[in-house]
């Protein structure tokens, strides 16, 4: 697949921080990346060790959550080494809330981003935004949870405003934050658990309209480019689709008479 100029460079760095974790006999660490970036650098690292399958690369990654979809990757010295502890990791998380619940906006993920910007910040060095009500019926409030590089935190618990709600920021351990993800089931049947098929039933099109945007290098499996539209999907397999939102595939085992698969897909929302 032809590289922007921008993930060639984003390539030739990952290249590089595989090369001195080598070399150093050290961890090595990058900023935050999302999908299209983790896959350049699993690419970068399965040149450099050509002779191990993909699942024993000496890499690992981590947003500060389960599930995170921006992520800080972890280069690891080589293919025995010891996998860095969650706490290793140079991120930080910060809890964003209004001071006073009773005026405080309905805040969105991209009200947040925008101030966050604001403050001069590059996108590398922020990973997932998490939003969500907070508080007792009648009395809640949008807070909001922002990843980050360590050594940005004391700038983001600088907020004192978001729009026009007046905020507390706070730096909380990312352990201390009980992520509950919520989900829209879409149900379907489909003639086979291939790929191309899923995505029909996930974004409600057509397999020709699905095959495409496999081929396009717009599907993403648990973090990872995908370009086989024939692969066939496993249970819990988490679909991301560029443009369309995250899926989680779940199979239900069951086949009608006709012979075709019952499944459903798990919405994030």
């Amino acid at each position: 697949m032809h590289q922007t100029k921008e993930e060639q460079l984003l390539y030739k760095r990952f290249c590089e921080l595989s090369r001195v974790a080598y070399q150093r006999g050290i961890c090595m660490y990058s900023e935050f990346t999302g999908l299209a970036g983790r896959t350049l650098a699993w690419q970068a690292v399965a040149e450099q060790y050509s002779d191990l399958p993909e699942q024993a690369l000496p890499i690992t990654a981590y947003g500060g959550y389960e599930e995170a979809e921006r992520v800080i990757l972890c280069f690891l010295p080589d293919r025995d080494s010891d996998i860095p502890l969650t706490e290793c990791y140079p991120l930080r998380c910060v809890r964003i809330a209004p001071v006073n619940r009773r005026f405080g906006e309905d805040l969105s993920h991209r009200d947040y981003l925008g101030t966050i910007m604001g403050l001069g910040l590059e996108r590398d060095q922020i990973g997932d935004i998490l939003v969500r009500q907070e508080g007792t019926a009648g009395a809640e409030a949008t807070v909001g949870y922002v990843f980050c590089k360590a050594n940005k935190a004391e700038l983001l618990t600088d907020l004192t405003r978001i729009r026009h709600t007046t905020v507390t920021a706070e730096v909380i351990e990312p352990g201390q934050l009980h992520w509950e993800q919520k989900y829209k089931d879409i149900s379907g049947s489909v003639s086979s658990l291939r790929l191309d098929a899923v995505i029909a039933v996930a974004i409600r099109t057509s397999r020709t309209q699905g095959l495409q945007l496999v081929r396009d290098g717009n599907i993403y499996i648990n973090g990872k480019c995908c370009t086989e539209n024939a692969k066939l999907l496993q249970d819990g397999d988490v679909i991301s689709v560029r443009g369309h939102g995250k899926y989680r595939f779940r199979y239900t085992g069951s086949q009608s008479k006709k012979g075709r698969y019952q499944i459903t897909v798990q919405q994030y929302i």
